[in-house]
């Protein structure tokens, strides 16, 4: 059962998608922010919202995504974001998916699926 490592610091969000990634049959880790994940834990893949910032600044979501990538390594990055400008960066904030928020619960769990498929077939 893959783990997924959700970073959120709105708590109404943490508790949606344990329960929607938990129903889907995944394990999950939450965290409101970085300082709260456990030390040893894995994750197979990070939803992650770019906590760090409440207005959009592309230098802050880089850093944040290259924080994550050390942590995490290969694991794929998911963001779920409010930030429409994220959206329209997608492909330079180095994340393997941006959603926005609200988010559709079954267009979320199909892009981790996506996800945890192409990192299964990926050597």
């Amino acid at each position: 059962m893959p783990t997924i490592l959700v970073l959120d610091d709105d708590e109404i969000i943490l508790d949606l998608l344990k329960t929607v990634l938990g129903d889907a049959g995944y394990e999950t880790i939450l965290a409101p922010e970085v300082s709260r994940i456990p030390p040893k834990a894995s994750a197979d893949l990070v939803i992650t919202d770019l906590v760090l910032s409440r207005a959009y600044r592309r230098e802050e979501a880089l850093a944040w995504v290259t924080t994550l990538r050390k942590r995490f390594g290969g694991s794929p990055l998911l963001i779920v974001t409010a930030h429409a400008p994220a959206m329209d960066e997608r492909d330079m904030l180095g994340a393997n998916g941006v959603v926005t928020k609200p988010f559709d619960v079954e267009a979320l769990l199909a892009k981790v699926d996506d996800l945890l498929t192409y990192m299964r077939k990926t050597p």
